[in-house]
């Protein structure tokens, strides 16, 4: 059984930001016994992913539950008692916990944040540049997701990219293939 807390079995893909495209090209990306369709060393975007997610789900022999959000995992006397948001609770002998950050976005408590007049966007909260034409931004994280949003802004805003350390860019092909090869 698999316990998914949003409404379809593309989990968060559908609520990413727009223009979000795979880091690794469609040929490396796909699951077991599906692959993306079209042209291998292409980069799917977010709508294809979800849709590839989807379809890869109504291929499965699972018995795949949407809408049901995991508030704890106990023991219990059959081996784990999973309990949903609902107050419902289920017995399982194994639990594997497939969790990730997006429906639960790290905001850290910053100095001064109260009195910041300006707007403050987690990448969870982010769809599109067009709101931030013309304006100052600060992209704050050097990962995959912070670059590309920064990279894309940038077209539209005047953008810093804040991170803890120097970005280390690295080319996306080597020698004429995806680093991911």
């Amino acid at each position: 059984m698999v316990l998914e807390a949003s409404g379809a079995a593309a989990g968060s893909w559908p609520r990413h930001y727009d223009s979000l495209t795979l880091f690794s090209p469609a040929r490396y990306s796909s699951l077991p016994g599906m692959s993306f369709s079209g042209y291998p060393d292409r980069y799917p975007h977010r709508d294809e992913v979800a849709a590839y997610l989807t379809a890869y789900a109504a291929g499965l022999d699972a018995d795949i539950r949407t809408g049901r959000r995991v508030t704890g995992v106990r023991r219990g006397s059959a081996g784990f008692e999973v309990e949903l948001a609902n107050g419902s609770a289920l017995a399982a002998r194994a639990v594997v916990a497939a969790s990730g950050t997006f429906g639960h976005p790290h905001r850290p408590a910053l100095v001064g944040l109260d009195r910041f007049t300006g707007t403050v966007l987690h990448a969870a909260d982010y769809r599109r540049p067009a709101p931030f034409t013309g304006q100052r931004g600060v992209v704050v994280g050097a990962g995959n997701s912070a670059v590309q949003i920064a990279a894309e802004l940038a077209k539209e805003a005047r953008v810093t990219l804040a991170s803890r350390a120097p970005v280390k860019f690295a080319g996306q092909k080597i020698a004429g293939r995806d680093l991911h090869f």
